[in-house]
Parts: structure tokens; C-alpha cells; sequence
């Protein structure tokens, strides 16, 4: 958002200066990741921007915000469980952890074993397990009957189960 956007809509510029660095903290403490709770901030900025003519007129705006930002720390917080029960249910054991680039071989050769499932389970499986939409919300988007969802979800992790099994044989037997 420009300078020439805020400027427009008196006292936005003011909020997000008192308010920022305190939903950026709230975030930070229930998230514990200062990526996603910089996503968080920014993300509730976005909103009260969105709205700020019926949010200057709260009696504590600043209140507001913090709720936007608990409702948007909350899912996210529900993406990552997610997120780690698909992990769970496709292997026996958690992801290992991650090495000193802060990344997770697992999580790159899961997730090229996603990329490579037919598109349609590949679409159900990002749109579940990545967006954290329900069955019917995935079905009116592909423009498919919830039963196919549900069937390519069913597919896609029995796939995703066999390659995931297949990649820990082949790096067991190399050890």
C-alpha cells in the first residue's frame, strides 16, 4: 500500500503506527514463527484498511485488530495441524527434523511426490491440506461431486502413503 493510498483516509496512518508492533507481538507469541506472524500483521492490516471507515468508528479499534489477528493466527495454527496430521496419517513416525537450513528432506520429496499425483488429486490434496477447505468447498471449486473429492483424496494419499514408504526403504537401504 502506497503513501499516496493511506493518505487519503485520515487516521489510518496513526492506528497502524500505534497498533502494528502490537499485533505483530500477539501474533509472535501465539505463533512462535516471526514469518507467519509477520503474515498475520500484515494481513490484518490489509483488513482494517479494508474497513477502516467502520473500524475508526469503533470505541477500540485496537481491539479489533488484535481479534482479526487471534482469528488469523488461529488458522493458521489449524494449517500446521493439519498439515502434520497429513504427515502422521501417511507415515508411522513425525517428520525428522530439520537440518541446518532450516529445511526438511522429507517435506521437499513429499512434496515432489505431490507435485507429481494426476492434477486432480493433486488439486484436492493442496486444496485440503495446504488451503484447509472442507470437502464441499473443494467440490464447488474443481466443479466436481464431493464424492470424487473425497475418492482423489482417498487415491492421492494411498500414493502419497506407498511413495512415502518406497522412499524410506530405498534411504534404509543405502544406509
Amino acid at each position: 500500500m502506497s503513501d499516496e493510498e493511506t493518505e487519503q483516509v485520515p487516521g489510518f496512518d496513526d492506528f497502524v503506527e500505534s497498533e502494528f508492533t502490537n499485533v505483530l507481538a500477539l501474533a509472535l507469541a501465539v505463533l512462535h514463527d516471526r514469518d507467519d506472524a509477520f503474515d498475520v500483521a500484515q494481513e490484518t492490516t490489509a483488513r482494517t484498511f479494508a474497513r477502516w471507515d467502520d473500524v475508526a468508528a469503533m470505541d477500540r479499534p485496537g481491539a479489533w485488530a488484535r481479534r482479526v489477528a487471534l482469528n488469523l493466527a488461529t488458522d493458521t495454527l489449524r494449517r500446521r495441524a493439519r498439515r502434520q496430521r497429513l504427515h502422521l496419517r501417511l507415515r508411522s513416525q513425525p517428520p525428522p527434523i530439520a537440518d541446518e537450513q532450516g529445511t526438511v528432506e522429507w517435506d521437499r520429496t513429499f512434496w515432489a511426490e505431490v507435485a507429481a499425483l494426476p492434477r486432480r488429486q493433486r488439486n484436492a490434496v493442496v486444496l485440503h491440506y495446504v488451503e484447509d477447505l472442507a470437502i464441499a468447498d473443494i467440490a464447488a471449486i474443481v466443479d466436481s461431486p464431493e464424492g470424487t473429492v473425497k475418492s482423489d483424496l482417498s487415491r492421492a494419499r494411498g500414493r502419497l502413503r506407498d511413495a512415502m514408504q518406497r522412499n524410506d526403504h530405498d534411504v534404509q537401504g543405502e544406509e
